[in-house]
This record gives C-alpha cells, sequence and structure tokens, in this order.
C-alpha cells in the first residue's frame, strides 16, 4: 500500500505521524519537563533573596548567642585565675602520673590585644607521650582554666641518664579577663 502512494502524500502522512507523535509524547514526557524547570525557576527566585544569611536576624540571633556562649566559657577572673589553673593542671597531672614544671615568668601574664584584656599561663609537664597525650585533652576539656593556646612537644637528650630520652609538653593557658 505504501508503494503505491505519492512520495508527496508520504511527506504529509509523515509529518502527520510526527504531529501524533509530539501530541502523544507530550503528556508522557514533556509536561513533567517542563513543569520541573518552572518550579526550579521559582525555587532559584526565592533562593536569591535567602542567600545572604547575614541579613537574617533569627540566624544573627543564633549567631550571638553561641558567640556570648564562647566569650563566657573563657572568661576569667585574673586575682585567682593562676592558683586555681595550677590546683586543676597539677591535679589533673598528678592523677595521670606525670611530672609538673610551673614557669611563672615564662610569658607575660596579662597581654593588652586593644579593647580587650587576655591573660596567659604556661606550664611544662613530662612523662611518656600517651600520657601527656590524655593530659592534654583532659586540660582542653576542663573548665575553668580557659582555653589551651599552644602546646608544644619537646624531647630532651640526656646521654648520661639510664633512663634515656625525656618528653616535655609546655602547654600555654590563655583567658579573657574579666
Amino acid at each position: 500500500m505504501l508503494k503505491n502512494l505519492d512520495y508527496r502524500i508520504k511527506n504529509r502522512l509523515l509529518l502527520a505521524g510526527a504531529l501524533l507523535l509530539l501530541i502523544l509524547s507530550w503528556p508522557l514526557a514533556l509536561r513533567k519537563t517542563s513543569d520541573a524547570i518552572a518550579l526550579n525557576h521559582q525555587l532559584s527566585l526565592k533562593n536569591e533573596d535567602k542567600s545572604n544569611l547575614s541579613y537574617n536576624p533569627a540566624y544573627l540571633n543564633q549567631k550571638g548567642r553561641v558567640l556570648e556562649q564562647l566569650v563566657s566559657r573563657y572568661t576569667l577572673d585574673s586575682a585567682g585565675w593562676k592558683n586555681e589553673l595550677w590546683l586543676k593542671a597539677s591535679g589533673a597531672a598528678s592523677a595521670k602520673g606525670i611530672s609538673v614544671s610551673y614557669t611563672p615568668d615564662l610569658l607575660k601574664s596579662l597581654a593588652d590585644t586593644g579593647s580587650t584584656k587576655t591573660l596567659r599561663q604556661s606550664i611544662s609537664f613530662g612523662g611518656d607521650y600517651r600520657k601527656l597525650v590524655a593530659l592534654l585533652d583532659t586540660l582542653e576539656k576542663m573548665e575553668g582554666v580557659g582555653f589551651v593556646s599552644s602546646a608544644k612537644f619537646e624531647r630532651e637528650k640526656n646521654m648520661n641518664a639510664e633512663g634515656g630520652d625525656k618528653l616535655h609538653l609546655k602547654v600555654v593557658f590563655g583567658g579573657v579577663r574579666k
């Protein structure tokens, strides 16, 4: 039957078949795609309004609360801080069997950093590596001692002693003055 038709009629049938295929494919696939594109465009427009969180009041309130908690955790009483730090640090060290060396004049205990005053104090500990790392973890979690500003492991080589090398941990504590 198709062999007997003229090529003009075949072209018209081909065009009608393509149009019919397009009409059938619209509800099956193309409508979902166009709906997804429209939804993406709408969500992109809504997202542009909320992309900058620094102007969002809820975000600013949450950020302020977190900063206040952080500052209050590291705010220290300068009068009793050194004693409390020494007592808590030496207590934690003796519980783990670590020696303590207090160096009071190694750092200035009060440093002016503009509008706020910071407190700094250094304490050295001696022992084996595992115990020193466990002590450092304990000191970081302790309340009322400020924050661990720096921690430095040093090895002292002693050729004459039978024990060999000795490991030291120098910890610098800091805090914000009340």
